[in-house]
């Protein structure tokens, strides 16, 4: 979907992006990790042409966005940002409308697409459609932003530290919303960070960068078995590898096939072994049940299972 082809951003003699070739699989959230000035935004940034590489190119669905013309090619991209941007003097509905009237769409259709997408984004659109932006939670905006982004659904989405600056209650639901939203729509997402735990959770592939080199691509699960050195071990933090780890490893990996037991904690059946590790540290329970789902059978995860060297 896309491909980054060599592609280097030189501000003087600053290089803010040295010679990355990377490729985003069509269909996956693909997060680009990295410090402040590791060279992520900018990089995400030349795919709508909001940033103009240095050297090399930048293709999406197989076209050098080069040729395209910026507003055009802007339309078909969502994009996404801290800061949400909504108009403040239009209502909801209208912020979510705008790139569907720009395209000419008629006034039911567009009504249709906002009511469907306030819906979709898990806000009541006759409560919220005709709220302005100042009537809104930061939550409430950034799910609005999101979409507007998907108003004309466009195939790939940029998101940009979306949900940075938002409390860490807020930002989990966000981060659980945008897979859903992900798993029904198949779009292809391109989302930068600097939240290790923000990459872990989201991510299909991840790509870190340092000091505007791509140092690390691939699977969260290989990317931490591999990190055991140099900017990556730093990016993720060499006292946190293990705990990181546990959140790339499904807890039904390890469970004993045995009933699960309706007097213990419940454990959903997707959940990760980070997440059964801080249940069993909540719950103050050295076992947690684990519900039968689809192929696996239901079982039970205990604590000696958890800590045993692997």
């Amino acid at each position: 979907m896309i491909r980054f082809e060599g592609v280097s951003r030189r501000y003087g003699e600053q290089v803010a992006v040295d010679r990355v070739t990377l490729e985003v699989p069509r269909g996956s959230i693909c997060v680009l990790l990295g410090e402040s000035g590791s060279g992520k935004s900018t990089l995400m940034r030349m795919v709508n042409r909001l940033v103009e590489p240095s050297a090399g190119r930048v293709l999406v669905d197989g076209r050098d966005v080069a040729g395209a013309e910026p507003e055009a090619l802007r339309r078909g991209i969502g994009y996404v940002i801290q800061s949400v941007g909504l108009f403040p003097h239009w209502r909801v509905g209208d912020n979510i409308a705008t790139v569907p009237r720009l395209l000419g769409w008629d006034a039911a259709r567009v009504a249709r697409r906002v009511d469907v997408l306030l819906d979709l984004v898990g806000l009541d659109a006759a409560l919220f459609r005709d709220r302005f932006p100042h009537e809104l939670s930061g939550g409430q905006a950034q799910r609005v932003g999101l979409a507007r982004a998907l108003a004309a659904d466009p195939p790939l989405l940029l998101m940009d530290e979306p949900f940075s600056a938002l409390d860490p209650g807020t930002r989990r639901g966000l981060q659980s919303a945008l897979r859903e939203i992900h798993a029904e729509t198949g779009k292809t997402i391109l989302f930068v960070t600097h939240d290790v735990e923000e990459a872990l959770t989201l991510a299909d592939t991840l790509a870190v960068l340092d000091q505007g080199r791509l140092v690390a691509q691939g699977s969260s699960a290989s990317l931490l078995q591999e990190a055991e050195k140099g900017p990556v071990r730093r990016i993720f933090g060499k006292e946190s590898l293990a705990f990181h780890r546990l959140a790339t490893l499904p807890a039904s990996s390890l469970a004993r096939p045995e009933d699960a037991r309706q007097d213990l904690p419940m454990l959903p059946a997707d959940a990760s072994l980070k997440q059964a590790l801080m249940l069993m540290l909540a719950e103050g329970s050295a076992c947690l049940a684990i519900p039968a789902e689809g192929a696996f059978p239901g079982g039970t995860l205990h604590w000696a299972d958890l800590v045993a060297p692997r």
